[in-house]
């Protein structure tokens, strides 16, 4: 070969050289587009629920019924009615009053014990909602609830004489409307009497249902 011709392939491969480093680092440094999307999408769905809330009025009425099982003598029918004042979302204050009677014959025979066999008694209570939870209904739908506790005093009217009364008890309620609810309560009602002859302490359970209406 002439000399020319060698100086022609040598500069040929020095360019080559050269040029090499460079197309690396082109390579490196550029950002080619990446596809983000996942060959395969999970299914996806958003429940949108719907759930009835409390009204925002803080007064609660509520008639109720149930049953009143005097201790150590009958269990007959009560009847009354709540009035609740709702101070905040977990404590409240109510009103109780409530009718029932006492069948008097205990010992048989017909022998009467009782100068009265009406019961009626009044207490003022405070409530505290402890659980507040929720029901689902449907997918789609729920309810509010909660678990409470309730304790106070009051008088209770028995064998025509007013007895000085403490009472506690626990309920649970549904909210099927942001104005109405219903639930159930079992209340122990503790006071002294001597209907026996003796003084004695009496703790009468009583279980209802009610049907509450905010105002």
């Amino acid at each position: 070969m002439t000399r020319n011709k060698w100086i022609r392939i040598a500069c040929r491969y020095l360019l080559l050289c050269l040029l090499n480093p460079a197309v690396m680092v082109f390579a490196q440094t550029t950002d080619f587009p990446k596809s983000e999307d996942p060959l395969i999408a999970p299914p996806s769905e958003v429940l949108e629920l719907k759930e009835e809330k409390i009204d925002q009025e803080f007064i609660e009425i509520s008639p109720y019924y149930g049953l009143f099982a005097l201790d150590g003598f009958s269990t007959s029918p009560v009847m009354g009615l709540n009035l609740a004042l709702h101070l905040t979302e977990d404590i409240f204050f109510e009103g109780n009053y409530g009718m029932t009677k006492v069948n008097d014959d205990r010992f048989g025979g017909g022998l009467t014990i009782f100068t009265d066999t009406d019961i009626t008694y009044w207490n003022v209570n405070l409530g505290y909602n402890l659980f507040p939870g929720q029901i689902f209904v449907t997918r789609r739908r729920t309810l509010n609830s909660s678990t409470y506790v309730v304790g106070g005093a009051g008088l209770t009217k028995f064998d025509a004489k007013s007895q000085f009364t403490f009472n506690f008890g626990t309920g649970y309620k549904i909210f099927f409307t942001d104005w109405m609810d219903a639930g159930f309560r079992l209340t122990v009602h503790s006071f002294e009497s001597d209907v026996t002859g003796e003084k004695e302490k009496m703790f009468n359970l009583e279980g209802i249902v009610s049907i509450a209406f905010f105002f």
